[in-house]
Formats: C-alpha cells, structure tokens, sequence
C-alpha cells in the first residue's frame, strides 16, 4: 500500500510541473521574419506561402479539411480559427512544421528553445499531417 502512495504522490508532482511550464502559442510567420530574413525569402517563393489564396479561389475558407493543411495550427491550441479571428495564421507558415514558437520568439537565445523548434519538423507526423493525402488531392479525391 506504501508503494501505491508514493507512487501517487510522484505522479501528482509531477503532473503539476507538466502541466505548469508555459506552453508556446502560434505566432505567425511576421514574427518569425524579424530575425529569420533568409528563411523568410526561402518561405515567400514557396508554394504554401500562397495556401490561403488557393482556398479563397475556391470557396473553401470555412472548410475544416482544407483549413488543417492550407492554414497554421488549425484545431490546434492558438492555431488559426477564422480569418476574422487569427488573420496573421493564415497560409501554411514556419510554425505549421516547426511547432508553434512563441517561447522562441520571446527567448530566441535559449538554445533548449531552438533545438525543440528543430526537433518538431523531425517528428514523423509533422509531414504527414498535410502530406500523406497530396496524390488523392491533386486528382481532386474528396477526404483525404
């Protein structure tokens, strides 16, 4: 029984010093251009950068299976939600696969910061949050 409640205690610590850390928010592309200029012009001539555009052509503003790949963080915590609302999540930007970077942005000299900011475009489902349905969608497959 000892164990048991040890084991309680350590996990109720434990939990509280999760759950307290500050999480980082979406921040939008424009932030992330003031100490990235270079990326920021790679970013430009990129097809994504022109997601929102896209969608606008084709009536699917609303669309809740387009908006989570045209868009950043859609159905995520401080993603994008409308254009009325988070208008500066528009397009597919750097935070839609380096994680939202607001900690970053407020510390950009805490290397721990940086190396997560890397390691989130690692995961494995980062990529194929959009990617694993382009074939079905360039042939205009619905669902994917």
């Amino acid at each position: 029984m000892r164990r048991k409640t040890g084991f309680l205690v350590l996990f109720l610590i434990l939990s509280t010093l999760i759950f307290a850390q500050e999480q980082s928010t979406y921040v939008g592309v424009d932030k992330c251009m003031l100490c990235h200029p270079q990326e920021s012009q790679d970013y430009k001539a990129r097809k994504f950068a022109k997601s929102w555009q896209v969608l606008q052509m084709r009536e699917k503003t609303k669309d809740p299976e387009c908006l989570k790949c045209h868009t950043t963080g859609f159905g995520e915590p401080s993603g994008f939600v409308s254009e009325e609302q988070t208008p500066h999540l528009k397009y597919k930007q750097c935070e839609a696969c380096h994680g939202p970077g607001s900690l970053h942005a407020n510390n950009p000299g805490d290397l721990k910061l940086r190396e997560e900011i890397k390691k989130y475009a690692e995961r494995p489902d980062t990529c194929t949050k959009c990617h694993k349905g382009v074939i079905a969608h360039r042939v205009g497959v619905k669902g994917f």
